[in-house]
């Protein structure tokens, strides 16, 4: 069978939020009912908007103006290109138009070749000829264009494969690619804007002090779409912000400290690895120190009690003064129990959706759009009062009649909910879930009970375990999604609304309400416990799930954690000694006293002879293996305390083995093998990663099902045997950093479905087998930090190989010169190689998406034949010896981003780079060039980057022909003195960074034109002039021009055209009348604007000012309509030593620094000031008295070193009285 292949696409989704995030546009008659169907089904279920077109194009040769809108409200479209695609005259309409509106397109060709639409032969020929008989040469014109456009584009190629996998793969590139807003709130969102203003007004992000918001209601009332919602509102206004889902279920699963941990990590990702407390009372004093240090908006969904007595919200979160100024938690519940007032500030309950919004909602999911037709109003109306108006029940009963458009299957659904008596959520839902056949109800119980609570939720692994029970479970899958009982989240993890969990579970509960060992599922520890121990398993049981170590590992204080804690107390290098040797400790062995272990004898299992799923971590079992029923198809037993997989099991209908993390030295033993008759023949799943003692992988040539054999990080593996070269059925082979391998079997003749293999890591390898081409599937090869010295000739056999990654293999030198032939190829990685030449023949690869040569230091010359790469979309040089880049490079017509950093040999840029119409983004860094060639061809530029280019002297006038332009950086330069006066034309410029430019002395007249700069970054330039045009930067937020600190107030202003940087230095800045306009300005770096005298009192005029920084400036006086800033947080006036007083100041301030202001003598009084937290005085000699200072409630930090010893007593006095300490005199 022909399998289908994803191109690269080469652009973006739009960030901007639209109405839709992709319309669908298709030809009815070819994919209506087949790919079309499938694909808007699984995009809908992933929460992605989708528009397709029920109804077809209007009468006539004019597209509609609804379907206009339609298209102009979609981010990106989607265009599925069949036969008969050109055979409609609408259809290339409505591509023409998607292409004139500038809309991103991404290609599906569907059974077609791209070649053929591009050229219009093939299948579209005959259609043209049709066409052009009846229409005029213009319009034959545009849509010959239209086609031309679409067929150039690299996209999805599908011809008679996996048409499942395809879609999946198309779903997860739209996932990847949206960015339309911090989170993806829901696939459809009404009756919540009230809410939503409301609960802004409640949080006054603009405001001081800390507040903490409670939302509670019951469930599936919408709590989480509204709190994700506010999440996305609020976002924008914290640079630390993080949103917390699922919190009970992580605190109950994985421990307070695994979910302090998670919020650390979202809130502050770079200072993630310093949170590793030994044990709760570290992790809890740690967890506070961490959210003092900034302000952060924290918002933390479905938080309730864990074992029904420890409130999550009180032992993660001691009080209000755990967080910085300024910073707002929000927090979801359904108790309202959980909001003790001692915390929490406000609280608000989620309703019920209103008549109309609960009809709106439930038709989106019933119909995909916002009304009911005709024919099912009334029929909906009655559902959606019966239903409660609750969010979750109309999603999933709307989704339950989604396919259904008989009058009667409405009528029919509508009696079953009228059947509940005082029907409650949980009965609504399991309408739906009736409506399920068999193998679908099986596989949705075995999620909602047993796969939950893993800590591995990938669907891909899920659907392994149900596809080795027989079941067909992507289809069952999609059954699911669409009908909203699952959802797949983050990157391919499992999710289920608790509710819809919760029903699962009652149901199975209900098989044995009070006798546990009559449930076909058990996932309570003790329910688990009761029934093993007790021996009350029946036949009716086909899952258990039990993981002893979860249960304690909050609790446990292990030999590292105490290493660690005698190395922070007493750094030393006895002591850093022990901790590195007990980090390291695990490659080698496990601890197992320091586990709180549990023991069962496997006759435990006797009666439970259906049993299928079986989960047995950290779990010691003693007796005879035999007794572990033969049903089994699942077992995972991660770290077992067996050395060898025991003789006397032959598990011959297991299909997924699990045995990571173990301290199994051997699979199998010397009485037997798996390669014995009674071996596990259908096993198609194999994990034993970490198990560090392993020092080789044994025959495993019985094993005819295998697919999947997974070896990460076994740090002794040095051998496999050579029967694994004959596994037929692999598709996937994973031995990541398995360091000690020398050596991978010779002979892989057999291996002709492999699909992956990954050997990265394992630094010892230095050669693949020859006959390597025999791969005939493989789709990905990695080879990252091997010992690999060449490839095989016979690598060019592998036509299906979209990615081969060699990224630092140190000893590979070149590349086989056929390596054109890999046809398929998307993605050819070799950064850090020592790679010396890029073989001719690349030119072949017609597919390559991205060409990544980040520090290839032997790398000198690109072929001149790189130009037709035609579906390039990234080429990556950084820190290459590239010394010219050819002019072919010209030719790549789809070229997103082209990386030039610190390529210091390279000294020009060829001048047909203005033929890369679909650059995105050009870095060029520490790169000796002169000159920039003309740029203003590059119409999709939205990011240009320009560092540490000495020698550039001046940019060209075409740069204001980038009107996608929205960041600029020139950074680090000595040579600009001057920008273009065409940089005004940036319409869409919102950051411009020129820091470091030190001869930039002026800034274009036109520079107020840029509406949209929210961001100007110029500090240590010689700018002394701001053009009188500035006032009209209208977006403008953040300016930072600070210059170095200067020794002396020059004594003439006068400045020549020709004068030096340093002479610059000296000069005042001079500000035009129109600077007060900038009304939206938040922070103002002006430290070191050599200010003379006093500051223009129209300062109050900057309405917005948070943040000023004034330091080392010599004027006198601060403007008394300084008090009129009433959201300035923070007042930086450092060294300014001719200031005499401070005059009354805002009461939003948080942080005051006056340090080293030798002629301050006095301050207006500061008792407002009720949220000052630091008060920085040191070295102010002459200062007095600091008035009010003892009614500073919020104040941490007081700095007087160096100030008079009179005022330091009096100041201490007056805080002595207060019981104040904490101060630095």
């Amino acid at each position: 069978m022909e399998e289908f292949e994803q191109q690269a696409i080469t652009a973006s989704i739009p960030s901007l939020r639209l109405y839709y995030d992709i319309f669908l546009s298709f030809r009815g008659e070819d994919t209506r009912d087949n790919i079309t169907n499938n694909l808007y089904n699984a995009l809908y279920s992933k929460g992605i908007r989708v528009f397709r077109d029920s109804e077809g194009l209007t009468q006539g040769d004019e597209i509609s103006t609804g379907l206009i809108e339609a298209i102009n409200d979609s981010a990106a479209v989607i265009a599925i290109i069949s036969p008969n695609y050109a055979s409609s005259r609408w259809c290339l309409e409505e591509l023409a138009t998607i292409y004139e509106l500038g809309k991103l397109v991404l290609p599906l060709f569907y059974g077609v070749d791209p070649s053929d639409v591009r050229r219009q032969l093939g299948p579209f020929l005959d259609g043209f000829r049709d066409l052009e008989r009846k229409f005029s040469p213009e319009k034959m014109v545009r849509w010959r264009n239209a086609m031309e456009r679409v067929g150039g584009v690299s996209g999805w190629v599908y011809d008679n494969g996996d048409e499942s996998q395809l879609i999946q793969l198309v779903v997860q590139r739209v996932l990847n690619e949206l960015s339309n807003s911090p989170m993806v709130v829901a696939p459809f969102v009404v009756g919540i804007d009230y809410s939503l203003k409301e609960l802004i007004t409640q949080l006054d992000v603009k405001g001081n002090g800390v507040k903490i918001l409670g939302l509670h209601g019951i469930g599936g009332v919408g709590k989480t779409t509204l709190s994700k919602a506010l999440y996305n509102k609020l976002a924008s206004d914290f640079t630390h912000r993080t949103f917390i889902l699922n919190v009970k279920e992580i605190a109950t699963q994985q421990g307070i400290m695994s979910l302090q941990k998670k919020i650390i990590q979202g809130l502050f990702p770079s200072n993630a690895f310093s949170f590793s407390p030994a044990n709760a009372i570290e992790g809890r004093e740690k967890f506070r120190r961490m959210l003092r240090e900034k302000r952060i908006l924290l918002v933390l969904d479905d938080v309730d009690y864990v074992n029904d007595d420890v409130n999550i919200l009180k032992a993660l979160i001691g009080g209000k003064n755990w967080f910085f100024e300024g910073s707002r938690v929000v927090i979801s519940t359904r108790n309202k129990g959980v909001l003790i007032e001692d915390i929490v500030d406000e609280t608000f309950e989620v309703r019920e959706l209103g008549d109309t919004d609960s009809l709106k909602l439930f038709s989106y999911y019933a119909f995909r759009r916002p009304d009911p037709s005709p024919t099912f109003l009334n029929l909906s109306k009655q559902i959606v009062s019966i239903t409660g108006k609750l969010p979750l029940a109309l999603e999933v009963f709307g989704s339950f009649l989604f396919d259904k458009r008989s009058e009667e299957e409405w009528v029919d659904a509508l009696g079953k909910l009228k059947q509940i008596r005082s029907p409650r959520l949980q009965d609504i839902l399991k309408i739906s879930y009736d409506g399920l056949d068999d193998e679908e109800k099986c596989i949705f119980l075995d999620v909602a009970c047993l796969f939950l609570d893993q800590l591995d939720k990938k669907v891909e692994n899920v659907i392994d375990v149900m596809e080795g029970c027989g079941f067909r479970a992507r289809i069952a899958f999609d059954t699911l999604t669409t009908r909203s009982l699952v959802k797949v989240i983050d990157g391919g993890d499992l999710w289920m609304h608790d509710q819809i969990r919760d029903m699962g579970r009652q149901i199975v509960r209900e098989e044995g309400f009070s006798e546990p060992g009559k449930r076909s599922r058990l996932w309570d520890v003790a329910d688990v416990l009761s029934v093993l121990q007790g021996r009350k398993g029946t036949q009716h049981i086909q899952g258990i799930i039990l993981d002893q170590q979860q249960r304690y590992s909050s609790k446990i204080k292990t030999t590292k954690a105490i290493t660690r804690e005698q190395f922070q107390e007493v750094p030393s290098f006895s002591s850093a000694l022990a901790y590195i040797k007990e980090l390291y400790k695990g490659q080698f062995q496990n601890d197992a006293k320091e586990t709180n272990e549990l023991v069962l004898n496997t006759e435990v299992f006797d009666g439970i002879v259906n049993l299928r799923l079986l989960q047995l971590d950290n779990v010691k079992l003693e007796g005879n293996l035999g007794k572990l029923p033969s049903s089994l198809k699942w077992l995972q037993w991660k770290r077992c305390n067996l050395s060898s997989y025991y003789s006397n099991y032959y598990p011959s209908e297991l299909a997924i083995l699990d045995l990571s993390e173990s301290q199994i030295e051997r699979i199998g033993s010397r009485e037997w093998t798996w390669s014995r008759k009674k071996a596990a023949n259908k096993l198609k799943v194999m994990n034993i990663s970490d198990c560090h003692k392993i020092s080789a992988i044994p025959d495993l040539s019985k094993h005819k099902m295998l697919e999947k054999l997974i070896a990460e990080r076994c740090s002794n593996l040095q051998r496999i045997h050579k029967t694994v070269g004959n596994l037929k059925t692999l598709r996937h082979l994973n031995l990541i950093d398995c360091r000690n391998l020398v050596e991978f079997p010779s002979e892989v003749s057999g291996l002709k479905n492999l699909e992956k293999l990954i050997l990265s890591g394992c630094e010892k390898l230095k050669q693949l087998p020859e006959d390597i081409g025999k791969m005939k599937s493989l789709q990905e090869l990695l080879l990252d930090e091997t010992a690999i010295e060449k490839l095989p000739s016979s690598i060019f056999r592998l036509t299906k190989l979209e990615r081969l990654s060699l990224n630092h293999c140190y000893s590979l030198k070149q590349l086989p010169g056929l390596v054109g032939n890999l046809s398929a190829l998307k993605e050819l990685s070799l950064n850090g190689s020592a790679v010396e030449e890029i073989p001719d023949s690349i030119k072949n690869l017609e597919n390559l998406h991205t060409l990544s040569l980040i520090r290839c230091k032997s790398l000198a010359a690109l072929p001149h034949s790189v130009g037709n790469l035609k579906s390039l979309a990234n080429l990556w040089l950084y820190g290459s010896a590239i010394e010219i880049v050819p002019e072919s490079i010209g030719c790549l017509y789809y070229l997103r981003s082209l990386s030039l950093g610190n390529c210091q040999q390279l000294t020009a840029l060829p001048v047909s780079i203005k033929g890369l119409a679909s650059l995105v983004e050009l870095q060029i860094e520490k790169v000796p060039i002169r000159s920039l060639p003309h740029v203003g061809a590059l119409k999709s530029l939205k990011t240009l980057e320009i560092r540490n280019c000495e020698r550039l002297g001046s940019l060209p006038d075409s740069i204001g022909e980038l009107l996608a332009l929205k960041t600029m950086t020139i950074t680090r330069n000595d040579a600009i003195t001057e920008l273009p006066e065409s940089v005004g034309e940036l319409q869409n410029l919102v950051i411009l960074r020129l820091t470091n430019c030190k001869r930039l002395h002026k800034l274009p007249d036109s520079i107020g034109k840029l509406k949209n700069l929210v961001h100007l970054l110029m500090e240590e330039t010689a700018v002394t002039v701001l053009p009188k045009t500035f006032g009209m930067l209208s977006s403008l937020m953040i300016l930072r021009m600070g210059k170095k600190p200067f020794c002396q107030v020059p004594q003439s202003t006068e400045i020549t055209e020709t004068a030096t940087y340093a002479e610059r230095e000296t000069v005042p800045i001079v500000l035009p009348s129109s600077f007060s306009k900038l009304s939206w300005l938040e922070e103002l770096n002006a430290r070191a604007w050599r200010i003379v005298g006093k500051i223009p009192d129209d300062f109050e005029k900057l309405s917005s000012l948070e943040f000023i920084n004034l330091g080392h400036n010599d004027f006198s006086h601060l403007p008394s309509s300084l008090k009129g800033l009433h959201f300035l947080k923070k007042l930086l006036i450092p060294h300014c030593k001719q200031l005499k007083a401070l005059p009354p100041l805002p009461s939003s301030l948080l942080e005051i620094n006056a340090a080293n202001c030798g002629a301050l003598e006095s301050m207006h009084d500061i008792s407002e000031l009720v949220f000052l937290r630091e008060l920085n005085l040191a070295n102010c000699m002459s200062l007095v008295d600091v008035q009010g200072v003892e009614c500073l409630r919020s104040l941490k930090m007081l700095h007087m070193v160096g100030c008079n010893v009179s005022c330091a007593s009096i100041v201490r006095r007056k805080l002595d009285k207060v019981l104040f300490s904490p101060i630095c005199f």
